[in-house]
């Protein structure tokens, strides 16, 4: 059969050329990557033999080969045509290599152009002939000295570099036809060679021996029915719409991404389709560097939604052109290909089956089984979309090593239980594993929320990257995208787009627009006539007070319910909100709901507290209630046959933290003291903080900040005065524009939030810089604070010295993101003060450490406990952490005793042992700080229900 190679577009026709020549030429063939290459695609040095043909037989070329690679987008009607363009690709990199001053070195002594053009074999009016003529042509012109004048030196010189050029060779479109029948590895391993509607038609091709009957008609109606199903948004899910769908590619926006430390800045769109692009077969890949990738993104960035939209590109571009799509399937396809436009993109020309895989929906169901695989789970979930039967999955497994796929593994941050999250995140290292010991073509994209993950996940199979804010006229931009699919008024509509300008100017308002969730907010607030405060805390309270109002203002059966029971419809909104974001922690219960008995039980507790009598006279209203929820409760949603929850995690742990910052002050504090080492609660922390820093009354205010500076004071089980939480608490507050307008707790903020300087390879070090430099750009007073921070902090000892070197280095970066204002960038040049001391080389604690372990009073069963701990750390000190040391840490730390112990001794050696800090900090206490707070948090909510903050 014929291959189209004009599908596979100019990336995976480059990668076609590199595979044929590596198994044509050996694995001598070199292999240049994306960038400036120097007119080389690939290059060989040494003897390159050519086989035996019926052209010619068993030539050397021995010397130094380049391989230039030539991909026309789509074919003229005359070849000639072709052949023409063909030459002009060709004399312009023979032009670039004759021309001394071009920087190419050395000029190749061998030259072969690859191209997915036919030539004509015609003998010399065919397009073979003409190419041949036209560079035996350009050589031959510089020989000739006629028409010097006066720049004769020039053409010799040009004509010395290019008799350099011995000789050449033309691959064209029917020598790659030939070769990819003679190479089968490699015509297996592309299969965008087909025509979108050959995809399935040729399946027994790609198969082997599976019987088609088993998996084809599963496949083609799983990737035609998720097409149309899995790829809608709804704007609804936070109480803003009125239940209409909407599909991903009309609201979707390619997010900014930046990776390698913050060294380089792209689109999360671009970046995936890219790689997607470039990655085949692990035996054929010209790939270098880990394969998969890890999207880390901010609470309401979009990685769902993203997500969603590079699955959906996936499925269209596998699914155009065949002939039994329904007008919906062609609508969803045409609008994908529209949307990719507006990015500057096609339809992805590397074809892949695509899957989501909903993380916490897979942790909920099978993650404390010993026995299940994602292969497994991804076969379930096909065999239920397709309505035709089970497919196994030893069928998706020969699917998967014949045919190229696309895997989104979306939410791990949801899934928080240590030893569920373990579990799979064993499974996904396994999968990816077996994939590349099996020579799949398989493309995984992983999501998580950054706090939290310290994992880093097979760094040799996955690359981070993460998700930066929207800068302002992306922010514009999405606004106005969101609210004209929303709206069809263009008057509000003008007026919205306008008020987004203004709070896009405004320093005080600017970092509301940071993420999609918080844009699409502010348009609903400010198409409601609202107020917007500058903080996130007071932005995500105004929107349910939006959306509570306007409920309340609908002519429903239900809008007496909110008129007259507002007080109780919140509550209950909190409880559910908190009990959730407890059950949430679970194992088994990661994508929490509540069942209706559930709902009617929390209704009716909320009426009680409340002097109502819900089971007598008042039974009606609890009725009410319910049944409103069974439709729409403000933010209270339907889940099908799961229940009701929220679906939107933001706004459930909103409601959260309003639960949360309900009672005496004194134990609301205390509340916040054991949620924050928890990432799982720390969205919901941060709304609490900002809900206090609501609150005028400046006590309040006080009792927060001073929270968040002794937070680490006495926490021995977590080793605080080790690996301290609170400086990093401390930013997240500043960062979130709670502290903005009071100078004297942004100050004290700001200061405790440097200490994380302390730190040896902050792995967030770049979030750090943004936040250091984004506060300090906010004005003159800020930004001598941070010049002042970071002066103390160089001369603290040797490791702050080198982490603030390090942050240092990235204030340009950060700088030209945000386009700061120069002196700004003048912080990466701050010194310490003329006159302070070097930081002085710290002493070896050990001796200090082992008299404090020895004279530290234990019974004997905890000193045994202690002992083994001691053990681990000086392992870990010397040789890294391994799974037994980190146990018998963990061991010692759970006994109070012992961990005092372990705290006082290690104040000796911290300061000398950076690598300890970092292996304790990255490898041990995650499990600390992971462990399930909801169930004590659920025990303090017993005092002071229903009373504001006192």
């Amino acid at each position: 059969m014929a291959y189209n190679l004009e599908q596979l577009g100019p990336i995976g026709f480059q990668d076609l050329a590199a595979a044929l020549a590596v198994q044509t030429f050996g694995a001598g063939v070199s292999v240049m990557g994306a960038g400036r290459d120097g007119g080389r695609d690939l290059y060989f040095k040494g003897p390159l033999i050519w086989h035996k043909s019926d052209e010619e037989a068993g030539e050397v070329w021995d010397g130094y080969t380049v391989f230039q690679v030539k991909h026309k987008k789509q074919l003229s009607a005359r070849p000639s045509d072709d052949a023409s363009w063909l030459w002009g690709e060709v004399r312009e990199e023979l032009e670039t290599w004759a021309d001394p001053s071009s920087g190419r070195n050395p000029v190749p002594d061998h030259l072969v152009i690859i191209t997915n053009v036919p030539l004509t074999p015609v003998p010399d009016a065919g397009g073979h002939d003409f190419l041949n003529t036209k560079i035996q042509g350009y050589i031959d012109g510089l020989k000739d000295a006629s028409r010097d004048v006066g720049k004769g030196a020039d053409r010799k010189a040009r004509l010395a570099r290019i008799s350099r050029l011995h000789k050449w060779r033309l691959w064209d479109g029917n020598q790659i036809q030939a070769l990819l029948n003679s190479h089968a590895g490699v015509r297996q391993a592309f299969p965008g060679f087909l025509t979108a509607a050959d995809v399935f038609a040729n399946l027994a091709e790609f198969t082997g021996s599976l019987p088609l009957e088993q998996l084809e008609p599963g496949l083609r109606a799983h990737a035609r029915t998720t097409l149309t199903s899995e790829g809608l948004i709804y704007f609804d899910e936070a109480g803003a719409g009125d239940g209409v769908s909407l599909p991903v590619h009309r609201v979707a926006i390619d997010l900014p991404v930046t990776l390698n430390g913050g060294t380089e800045r792209t689109t999360v769109i671009q970046h995936v389709l890219d790689r997607g692009e470039h990655m085949l077969r692990p035996k054929l890949t010209t790939h270098r560097g880990p394969r998969h990738l890890i999207v880390a993104g901010a609470p309401g960035n979009g990685k769902t939604t993203i997500s969603k939209f590079l699955v959906q590109a996936y499925r269209a571009a596998m699914l155009t052109g065949a002939s039994d799509l329904s007008t919906a399937h062609q609508q969803v396809i045409s609008g994908m290909d529209e949307a990719l436009q507006r990015f500057g993109r096609t339809l992805p020309q590397h074809r892949r089956w695509a899957m989501r895989i909903d993380l916490a929906q897979y942790a909920e169901k099978h993650g404390l089984d010993e026995d299940s695989t994602l292969i497994s789970y991804i076969a379930e979930r096909v065999s239920k979309r397709s309505n035709l039967g089970n497919v196994r999955p030893s069928a998706l497994l020969a699917w998967m090593k014949r045919w190229p796929w696309f895997l989104v593994l979306d939410g791990l941050d949801e899934v928080t239980e240590p030893t569920v999250r373990k579990r799979l995140i064993e499974r996904v290292t396994e999968l990816v594993n077996n994939a590349e010991a099996d020579d799949c073509d398989l493309f995984v994209v992983l999501t998580t929320r950054p706090i939290g993950y310290t994992e880093n996940i097979a760094p040799a199979q996955f690359q981070r990257i993460d998700l930066d804010y929207l800068e302002p006229e992306q922010a514009v931009r999405y606004g106005t995208l969101v609210t004209m699919v929303r709206l069809h008024d263009l008057d509000r509509t003008e007026k919205i787009i306008q008020q987004l300008k203004k709070a896009a100017d405004d320093e005080a308002l600017r970092n509301l627009l940071r993420t999609p969730l918080q844009v699409l907010i502010l348009t609903i607030i400010v198409g409601a006539a609202g107020r917007l405060a500058p903080d996130r805390f007071s932005l995500f309270w105004g929107y349910y007070e939006t959306v509570f109002k306007r409920e309340r203002d609908k002519q429903t059966g239900f809008n007496r319910i909110l008129q007259e029971h507002g007080q109780q419809i919140q509550q209950l909104h909190e409880r559910i909100g908190f009990a959730l974001q407890a059950r949430s922690e679970a194992g088994d219960r990661s994508n929490a709901t509540l069942t209706h008995q559930e709902l009617e039980n929390f209704t009716w507790e909320v009426l009680h507290d409340a002097g109502f009598k819900p089971s007598g006279v008042d039974a009606d209203l609890r009725s009410n209630i319910v049944a409103a929820a069974t439709r729409r409760l403000v933010l209270i949603a339907p889940h099908g046959d799961k229940g009701y929850g929220f679906d939107v995690r933001s706004l459930q742990e909103l409601m959260a933290a309003m639960h949360l910052t309900t009672g005496p002050l004194d134990v609301v504090v205390e509340r916040l003291r054991k949620a924050a080492p928890s990432p799982h609660w720390r969205n919901t922390w941060i709304f609490a903080a900002g809900r206090l820093f609501f609150d005028p009354q400046p006590h309040v205010q006080q009792a927060l900040v001073e929270l968040v500076e002794s937070i680490d004071d006495d926490a021995y089980a977590r080793l605080g005065n080790v690996v301290p939480i609170g400086p990093r608490l401390a930013l997240d507050l500043i960062d979130d524009g709670m502290a903005r307008g009071i100078p004297k707790w942004r100050d004290r903020l700001i200061a405790h939030g440097l200490q994380v300087l302390q730190e040896p390879l902050p792995p967030d070090l770049l979030t750090i810089a943004r936040i250091v430099v984004r506060f300090a750009d906010a004005g003159d007073q800020q930004r001598e604070i941070i010049a002042e921070g970071l002066r103390d902090a160089l001369v603290w000892s040797p490791r702050a010295r080198k982490t603030t070197q390090q942050l240092q280095a990235l204030v340009r970066i950060v700088a030209e993101e945000i386009n700061s204002r120069p002196k700004t960038r003048w912080l990466a040049e701050v010194l310490k003060r003329p006159g302070d001391p070097t930081p002085p080389t710290p002493p070896d604690g050990w001796a200090d450490f082992d008299d404090e372990i020895a004279t530290y009073p234990l019974s004997e069963n905890e000193f045994d406990i202690v002992t083994r701990a001691v053990a681990a750390l000086r392992w870990i000190s010397r040789h890294g952490a391994g799974k037994q040391h980190a146990e018998d840490i963990l061991a010692a730390l759970a006994e109070d005793q012992a961990a005092r112990a372990l705290a006082a001794a290690l104040n000796h050696v911290v300061p000398h042992e950076p690598i300890l800090v970092l292996m304790l900090r990255d490898d041990v206490l995650p499990s600390v700080h992971r462990a399930a707070v909801g169930e004590l948090l659920l025990k303090l909510r017993s005092t002071g229900l229903g009373e504001p903050v006192q």
